[in-house]
């Protein structure tokens, strides 16, 4: 949710940001409804103070209150008339955007350097798919027996090798100061919305529990976000964490080749990180969570690189956001791996998650998050870069004592 006071001072800049972004947002009817709801307010709590008398009103009091009662009633409907849409509207409206971000769509995401080394050596390389009709680590049909499409059953070395990821990864985070966790798998409706994974008038993405208000996490990000809610931190030092879990997605809508196997299903687990900003620190803290994550892609030994994700590709909490990707020798192409993002107060002032700075002032903190790895994409990349020519894959170095082998 954006400031009130930088809406109506800064109308133009908002203006432009839903516009690179491509969203339809009705600004200017929210612009008539917050003038309107500015005069109704005071009006309202002046009818409310004239009600309040002491003693016994006089006849003429007693038919002047009859007149401010039936005043209020119209003007409090009308109020509350205008002040849903006016929030609908309102929670309608995206983040700001870095200045440096590129104008465009998905095709104007921006390189901004690549790491590790491709492989080489194969005429030809297997998909993870291919893989597994010989290393037998997922099955695929046994999920779709018990649970329908894109369901999964992760197994035996599939297990391990995801087992021995987390130990690797986990060492390499916690190195770095964020604080493993577990997280509920729900949350409830304030949650979702405050964090922007349940957006007014489109297609829901994530699972509804029926006749509850909870709904199934799409990524720890949104029940590590919901544990300051309310909350204030304190200071200049972020609270750095992360979170692992199952994750729950509807991937409605998707299809194609890279909608095969692992890389969309409908649950997996991730190691997900966050943290809670002072604002004057959240752009360099972007940064080393970025880092971060190149830092594992080298742990792993996965050829990657990193994209600057356009305005037109953000997603409405995201201010400053990076994708990691990772090389596909299969498809020679690259494909996302994980991500980050910087969404300044956007999901704080939602979900009123207060920063109090050395100075005693009272504002919002920044929320950041990051993916570490998934037992999906993470483990796919892994596979299909470091398959041999006898179709067998040789583990990362980082990997082997964990898993107990030097091959899968």
């Amino acid at each position: 949710m954006l400031d009130l006071r930088y809406i109506r001072e800064h109308t133009d800049e908002v203006r432009q940001s839903i516009r690179r972004r491509g969203m339809q947002v009705e600004l200017d009817r929210w612009i008539k409804l917050d003038l309107r709801r500015s005069e109704l307010i005071p009006q309202v709590d002046e009818l409310r103070s004239a009600l309040k008398l002491s003693g016994k009103p006089s006849p003429a009091e007693l038919a002047d209150l009859q007149l401010a009662k039936h005043t209020l009633s119209k003007r409090e409907a009308e109020l509350k008339y205008i002040e849903d849409e006016w929030h609908d509207l309102l929670s309608d409206m995206p983040n700001r955007i870095d200045e440096d971000t590129p104008d465009g769509g998905e095709e104007a995401n921006r390189e901004e350097r690549q790491g590790g080394t491709k492989p080489t050596g194969l005429e030809s390389y297997k998909d993870h798919l291919e893989l597994n009709q010989a290393l037998k680590f997922v099955d695929f049909e046994s999920g779709a027996k018990v649970a329908g499409s894109r369901f999964y059953y992760l197994r035996g070395r599939g297990l391990n090798l995801w087992r021995a990821c987390v130990s690797v990864v986990a060492e390499l985070i916690e190195a770095e100061g964020f604080e493993m966790i577990s997280v509920p798998h729900m949350v409830n409706s304030r949650v979702a919305e405050g964090t922007g994974f349940l957006p007014r008038g489109e297609e829901r993405q994530i699972y509804k529990v029926e006749d509850a208000d909870l709904n199934l996490i799409a990524t720890a990000e949104l029940p590590l976000t919901g544990l300051m809610m309310d909350e204030e931190l304190v200071g200049p030092e972020p609270m750095l964490l992360a979170g692992l879990s199952s994750c729950y997605r509807l991937e409605a809508g998707t299809y194609g080749k890279f909608a095969k196997g692992l890389y969309r299903v409908h649950q997996f687990e991730k190691l997900e990180l966050y943290a809670f900003a002072a604002p004057e620190t959240s752009a360099d803290l972007l940064q080393r969570i970025l880092g971060l994550e190149e830092k594992i892609c080298q742990a792993l030994e996965i050829p990657y690189r990193v994209i600057r994700i356009a305005a037109g590709d953000l997603s409405a909490p995201a201010f400053h956001k990076y994708d990691v990707e990772y090389w596909s020798p299969s498809d020679n192409t690259w494909r996302e791996l994980t991500s980050c993002s910087n969404c300044t107060d956007f999901q704080a002032r939602r979900l009123n998650i207060r920063h109090r700075g050395a100075d005693g002032q009272l504002g919002y903190a920044h929320t950041l998050n990051g993916t570490a790895i998934t037992s999906t994409r993470t483990l796919i990349a892994i596979l299909e870069n470091h398959q041999t020519a006898d179709g067998q894959v040789k583990l990362p170095v980082a990997l082997q004592k964990y898993y107990g082998g030097e091959y899968l």
